[in-house]
């Protein structure tokens, strides 16, 4: 399967809004309260809106993957707000629809993200992930190290925190 991973623009705001609806839909189903899940869906027009028209030109750390024309996953990093590891870059999200998982375009994804946090001058990041997530035990397995459970803050939930020492 043909697939890019290129720096967002603009005029992927309402892709990028539609894959964290689904995406959220099909990984957090049964960990995240259902009321939650489903705004998603009916504040997707919203969501994209207000990302078309702040868009970020100048501080634009996100990537996405496209199949086909599609934008199909992302993935967005930046400096870590978390006051234990505030000298540390952090991936803040990869998200990547179901059907693609498994085949390597998540560790592409976060490559992309590794790379961008090198280039911004971090030489260690962290990587937060809730709970119950199969992902955990994908971070693990690229080389993160369990450093501790933080709260979600938006959705009061527990997340594991993972530290590359070295990126």
């Amino acid at each position: 399967m043909n697939y890019i991973i290129r720096r967002k623009e603009q005029k992927d705001c309402k892709g990028i809004a539609h894959v964290v609806t689904v995406a959220w839909n099909e990984t957090y189903k049964g960990i995240v309260p259902d009321e939650f899940l489903n705004n998603l869906y009916e504040n997707e027009g919203e969501r994209f809106y207000n990302s078309f028209i702040n868009f970020p030109e100048e501080d634009n750390h996100q990537f996405i993957l496209e199949i086909n024309n599609e934008i199909v996953g992302f993935v967005n990093v930046g400096a870590s707000d978390d006051e234990d590891y505030n000298d540390c870059g952090e991936i803040y999200a990869i998200y990547l629809l179901n059907e693609y998982k498994g085949k390597g375009y998540g560790k592409e994804l976060f490559k992309a993200g590794v790379n961008e946090l090198k280039k911004m001058g971090f030489k260690k990041m962290i990587i937060g992930c809730l709970d119950k997530n199969n992902s955990n035990g994908f971070y693990k397995h690229l080389g993160g190290k369990y450093v501790k459970t933080r709260i979600f803050k938006r959705l009061n939930l527990p997340e594991k925190v993972y530290l590359f020492e070295k990126i």
